[in-house]
């Protein structure tokens, strides 16, 4: 990036969105792809400038033709709602693919998402678990989660309940509610673990503090019921 891109970036951190905003649009204008993501993202937002959704989508299309994943992953997600543009399930995928060939992990998960649900492109679990898997490793935690639910149900990979337990684990140490709830069920099933019903409450538990309800409506009954004090 150049140091006037820098500049304008600075500007924005400091909260001088107006002249962050003008900086960013001089720079696309001249055809920076980074700038032109930036003034897209301004514009959908309305910081430093009046909102514009029509005018968000042109400028991410133009960062896109050059390549820039935010760009892409942006652009998907408009496609993916029709904020801004039809709706197009087939562009948005597209879009997707880009940005995720390109590093963009949030794409790796829309993309696998798409293909584990045929929206936008032909239906594929084995596409979709390597995608999962993928985005995963780079850390994405709701892929991390369904990754774990793709080996406890054996879609589009053989069922394998350690890996299930492995994968919701790092989804549950980073405060996932879901996978939280799916990794206390495996210690209440024993799959791919010893059944183990004091850990399978203890992530309960911590699954209905973080806001899962179906975990919440667990732990009210065992109170109603007198199974537990708290």
């Amino acid at each position: 990036m150049s140091r006037y891109f820098d500049m304008a970036a600075d500007l924005y951190q400091k909260g001088d969105k107006i002249s962050a905003f003008n900086a960013f649009l001089e720079l696309a204008i001249d055809g920076d792809a980074d700038a032109q993501a930036m003034v897209g993202f301004m514009l959908e937002n309305g910081e430093g400038c009046e909102q514009n959704i029509e005018e968000a989508f042109g400028w991410y299309q133009k960062a896109a033709d050059q390549g820039q994943h935010v760009a892409l992953f942006n652009l998907g997600q408009m496609y993916k709602t029709g904020k801004g543009c039809p709706q197009n399930e087939a562009a948005a995928f597209g879009a997707f693919m880009k940005a995720a060939r390109a590093g963009n992990v949030h794409a790796m998960f829309e993309v696998a998402q798409m293909m584990e649900a045929g929206a936008g492109t032909p239906k594929s679990p084995e596409r979709a678990a390597n995608w999962y898997e993928t985005a995963a490793q780079y850390g994405h935690v709701e892929a991390q989660n369904c990754l774990g639910a793709i080996y406890q149900e054996g879609q589009g990979v053989e069922q394998n309940y350690e890996k299930a337990r492995e994968w919701y684990e790092k989804a549950a140490e980073q405060g996932h509610p879901r996978a939280m709830y799916n990794l206390g069920m495996l210690y209440d099933k024993g799959w791919g673990v010893e059944r183990d019903s004091e850990k399978a409450l203890e992530w309960c538990r911590k699954a209905a503090h973080a806001g899962h309800e179906k975990a919440q409506s667990i732990i009210r009954r065992l109170q109603e019921e007198g199974k537990i004090v708290f």
